[in-house]
């Protein structure tokens, strides 16, 4: 017999025994969920692929639900950043992985154009993936040199409509977001800028911030610190309704120009062929960090909108923004060597 029951009659032993069967239990208890999840991924540690380089408001994202999710799955959560090729780099090694949950795509935007942009991205954005969870919407915002005489897009417009205007955008590369809706902005308002791609946004936001180029479309984070130096000015913004971020900057829509109610998005997204049911409990883990107060406003600290869905409705956006962007880069004859 244990010494520590040894001298305790038979009613005082179950009692301690209950005792500290309870305080086990409370310990478990206080070690958190991930004790419970462990069992999805037995040890081990989960990847989030992010395709872009480290520091950017996307790799910030993934980082930031990283660590609440590696609380919840009781396994370590790191991000791995595999920038290149216009993000086909990430998607087609998180395409190509097992399907076993350890490897998530952080899937925004150019995830799904990239196929239609090059010859042979190694995935279709479709079939080749399995749906977690939607993290946030991602608008853009279109910034002007400050020194424009233009206050609107109307405005911005006609002026780049003028005989010698010579107006420029840049964009960090070609077929991206911010170079597609430009070309979306120059179809709908009949006028042609002169496109400069960069390798980033802060190097493109720089030289129109310097007046040496005219225009471009950025996160509203990115935008902001020319802002407030006076050196650049938000005429509107994609989306179908404004954003909390800037109520009171008019959307495109409103202003009358049509084709900027798709806005970028990012999510989390395994390899098709992750067992259902895993994705299922994963998908509730995301949900249940994206519920979480500090969580929500630091992504909108980083130009992003929570979202608040399920799996039924992020494969459905995957599958609607597929078609809207292969439409966008095929009308438009846009392609990546």
């Amino acid at each position: 017999m244990n010494p520590i029951f040894s001298n305790v009659g038979a009613s005082r032993r179950s009692l301690l025994a209950r005792s500290c069967l309870m305080t086990f239990a409370c310990v478990a208890a206080l070690a958190g969920t991930g004790t419970a999840n462990a069992e999805l991924f037995d040890g081990g540690r989960v990847t989030i692929v992010v395709s872009t380089r480290a520091g950017g408001s996307f790799d910030n994202a993934a980082r930031l639900v990283a660590e609440p999710l590696s609380k919840e799955w009781g396994v370590p959560v790191v991000v791995d950043n595999r920038a290149g090729a216009s993000g086909v780099i990430g998607a087609a090694h998180v395409a190509k992985s097992p399907p076993d949950g350890r490897t998530m795509l952080l899937g925004t935007t150019p995830f799904v154009q990239a196929p239609h942009l090059l010859r042979n991205a190694g995935y279709d954005p479709v079939t080749s993936f399995a749906p977690v969870a939607q993290l946030f919407n991602a608008q853009l915002w279109l910034g002007v040199n400050a020194g424009l005489p233009a206050k609107t897009v109307k405005e911005f417009a006609a002026h780049a409509a003028e005989p010698g205007a010579k107006l420029s955008f840049s964009s960090p590369g070609q077929g991206t977001t911010p170079h597609l809706n430009m070309v979306i902005l120059m179809q709908q308002a009949g006028i042609d800028m002169l496109h400069v791609p960069y390798t980033s946004i802060p190097l493109a936001l720089m030289d129109v911030a310097a007046g040496r180029i005219s225009s471009a479309f950025a996160s509203y984070s990115d935008l902001l610190p020319h802002v407030r130096s006076g050196t650049m000015r938000i005429l509107a913004s994609t989306g179908s309704e404004r954003s909390p971020i800037s109520p009171d900057v008019p959307t495109m829509k409103e202003l009358g120009y049509g084709g900027f109610e798709i806005v970028g998005f990012g999510g989390l997204l395994v390899p098709a062929g992750t067992p259902p049911e895993l994705t299922a409990k994963m998908a509730a883990s995301v949900q249940k960090v994206l519920a979480r107060p500090e969580i929500r406003t630091r992504l909108l600290e980083l130009g992003f909108e929570p979202v608040d869905g399920d799996q039924k409705s992020f494969a459905a956006l995957v599958r609607e923004q597929n078609d809207f962007w292969a439409k966008v880069i095929r009308d438009a004859n846009v392609k990546v060597e």
